[in-house]
């Protein structure tokens, strides 16, 4: 997924056409998973962190949001699993910012 920045609004390779706060909304209702810890975690992230990441890091976060719980857990929570390389900027915010909570 590609988005780019124009003014206050990001496009998607589709056409549609969100505002940032659009964007951010669909952040915070993707990062609203299955498991309480993962809630924990990724709800606080989308608050805090959103809107001062670069664009290739939403890209990233986007994907990640694809990614099942239970793997999701074990990359993020157990540390059991690598995550995908080409998630990695995005990743590393996570685990940076997990270690501060």
């Amino acid at each position: 997924m590609f988005l780019r920045k124009i003014h206050t609004f990001l496009f998607y390779p589709d056409y549609i056409i969100l505002s940032v706060s659009d964007l951010l909304n669909k952040a915070k209702f993707k990062a609203r998973r299955g498991l309480n810890e993962l809630d924990k975690i990724l709800v606080p992230f989308v608050e805090k962190k959103f809107l001062s990441l670069e664009k290739s890091q939403i890209d990233q976060l986007f994907e990640l949001f694809e990614i099942d719980d239970v793997s999701l857990a074990d990359i993020i929570i157990y540390k059991t699993m690598e995550h995908p390389i080409e998630l990695k900027e995005i990743f590393e915010e996570i685990f940076d910012f997990y270690s501060e909570i």
